[in-house]
């Protein structure tokens, strides 16, 4: 593995704690509320993406089409799937185990962490508040309503990448628990692109997009800056 100045991480499943898939879960009872289309299967599929673009896609495929509709029905969806997931996060939030650990592993030797979301600034805000992971642990966090588009588009590592001044991607490793978030890390041209089973997907399901690596967590990451 060659030299890293920047990791990117992502959050839910991945450095934070979803016991219960919390996440999935409150897709898909959005998704009822508003009568959407959309399997359980699909959904998690969908975990990681921008939530505004997940209930876009969802909204024009059941108004046949994209128009001023299908935008009122994604933002009425959206604005569920927030209250829900402001409901959880406010009762609890948890690193997943050896989290903070990896990163002040990787901050002693002077590599620099960051933080990805498919959430927007306000569910993102509430878990950063939460864990006090800014500044202490972190160097920066970007959500998808910082961006023009979310995953599987490669421009929250672009973004984490001018905010922390890291100008080459082939010095920058991506790490997540869902397909959008490998498909970001490939699309970015990121040097190591690597897998975490700690969420809501399997080895084989990961398996079948692009990577460099699968790993069981983030615990597991430094042995790999150590071999």
């Amino acid at each position: 593995m060659g030299p890293i100045q920047l990791v990117v991480f992502d959050m839910a499943g991945t450095t934070v704690d979803d016991t219960g898939n919390r996440v999935l879960t409150s897709l898909i009872e959005t998704t009822r509320i508003h009568d959407l289309p959309g399997t359980p299967e699909e959904l998690n599929e969908m975990m990681g993406m921008n939530k505004r673009e997940v209930f876009e896609t969802l909204a024009a495929r059941q108004l046949c089409g994209f128009s001023e509709a299908s935008h009122q029905l994604a933002q009425e969806a959206l604005a569920t799937f927030v209250d829900q997931m402001k409901a959880a996060y406010s009762q609890h939030v948890a690193p997943i185990a050896g989290a903070e650990e990896t990163f002040a592993f990787l901050k002693q030797r002077g590599i620099k962490v960051a933080l990805d979301t498919g959430f927007d600034a306000v569910i993102g805000g509430i878990i950063l508040d939460r864990l006090n992971w800014l500044g202490r642990y972190v160097d920066c966090a970007v959500f998808s309503s910082d961006v023009p588009r979310g995953r599987p588009a490669p421009f929250l590592i672009f973004r984490a990448m001018e905010r922390l001044d890291v100008q080459d991607v082939r010095q920058v490793m991506k790490l997540g628990d869902s397909p959008a978030d490998l498909d970001e890390g490939s699309n970015a041209g990121c040097a190591e692109v690597i897998g975490v089973l700690s969420g809501a997907h399997t080895a084989e399901t990961l398996g079948r997009y692009r990577h460099t690596r699968l790993i069981p967590n983030v615990a597991e990451l430094p042995a790999l800056f150590t071999k």
